[in-house]
């Protein structure tokens, strides 16, 4: 069953803050089986154009925007930023010792879902926006 402890929450906050220092983060739990982590505050993310599905789609980042964590090659030059976001919560509570190693052992063909815990990754909130410094 997924769950994430209030310590391991901690120790990816950290990791966050000693990894990043230019950007503030909210990092919270939801509903026990849960870690949500939002940029809230740093420099500017440029607007680029990329191609997706047939079409050019103007990807402002800067809004409210909710990452894919399985697809970061989406947010082009961004790509190492969010990729490093997702590695530290998989491993930060690990390194700090109060946690295992993130897995993932689901099969949805079969409808079984095993994972340590879930994340979403996101930047800005849909009640406060990516704030520009």
């Amino acid at each position: 069953m997924a769950y994430i402890s209030t310590e391991e929450v901690a120790a990816i906050r950290k990791e966050l803050k000693k990894e990043f220092p230019e950007y503030k983060f909210s990092v919270t739990k939801r509903h026990h089986h849960e870690v949500c982590v939002n940029v809230m505050k740093g420099p500017a993310f440029e607007v680029f154009t990329q191609w997706m599905k047939g079409e050019d789609r103007v990807i402002n980042i800067n809004e409210e925007t909710s990452i894919n964590h399985y697809h970061t090659d989406w947010y082009g030059k961004y790509q190492g930023f969010f990729d490093k976001i997702v590695e530290i919560i998989k491993t930060a509570p690990f390194k700090a010792g109060v946690g295992d190693l993130w897995f993932d052992e689901s099969d949805a063909m079969t409808d079984y879902f095993h994972t340590a815990y879930y994340m979403s990754v996101g930047v800005g909130k849909w009640d406060k926006p990516y704030e520009i410094v």
